[in-house]
């Protein structure tokens, strides 16, 4: 069996909006004991390292685990996929993370957990380690909206030129609006294919 595993985003948490649209889905379909929605360090370098272990974690148990990333978690997940092989969604993922999060440095406060912390330059450079290429065309599935209002969608079609999965859609927003009509998809996409 396959464990999905939500990768969240920048100030986001557990109870993410599409977090929480993927358990329920689990939990209606009797898969929820396959999900997993950690929350994440706001520390790239420890976020990463949490993600990194709880995959071992499962592939030492043999258990495939498969990804899908939002935003910072795309970036995130990008870099799981290509150093684990595995399938990943990204959706409206943060490509340029390092870059754009150069924007936020300073005090920080995570609307969801109310933490106040402090995001500097050697955070920058955490992120700026895990920037990698060589990912599986066919293990990639890219999901964005034109009207993302905090990243530019181009720049994910241009860094996943190559996937064989995309899909772009005019309007939305950042959240990814619809993001339920994919569920089911995702899932079999994923590797779930005979729980439907």
């Amino acid at each position: 069996m396959i464990t999905l595993l939500y990768v969240h985003g920048f100030n986001s948490s557990e109870l993410s909006f599409k977090s929480q649209q993927l358990k329920a889905r689990m939990q209606h379909l009797g898969l929820e004991k396959y999900f997993l929605c950690p929350r994440l360090p706001w520390q790239p370098a420890k976020a990463i390292q949490l993600l990194e272990d709880i995959i071992e974690e499962h592939h030492e148990k043999g258990h495939k685990v498969a990804l899908v990333g939002s935003s910072l978690g795309g970036f995130y997940s990008t870099y799981l996929s290509i150093k684990y092989d595995l399938h990943a969604v990204l959706v409206n993922p943060a490509v340029e993370a390092p870059v754009l999060l150069r924007h936020y440095l300073g005090e920080q406060i995570n609307p969801y957990t109310n933490e106040i912390y402090e995001l500097a330059e050697v955070h920058m450079e955490e992120l700026e380690r895990l920037v990698c290429s060589d990912y599986d065309p066919q293990k990639v599935w890219l999901m964005v909206q034109e009207q993302d209002e905090v990243l530019n969608y181009k720049a994910a079609l241009e860094r996943f030129a190559n996937v064989q999965r995309v899909t772009c859609e005019t309007g939305g927003d950042h959240s990814f609006i619809g993001f339920e009509r994919f569920i089911d998809d995702i899932l079999r996409f994923v590797g779930f294919r005979n729980e439907f």
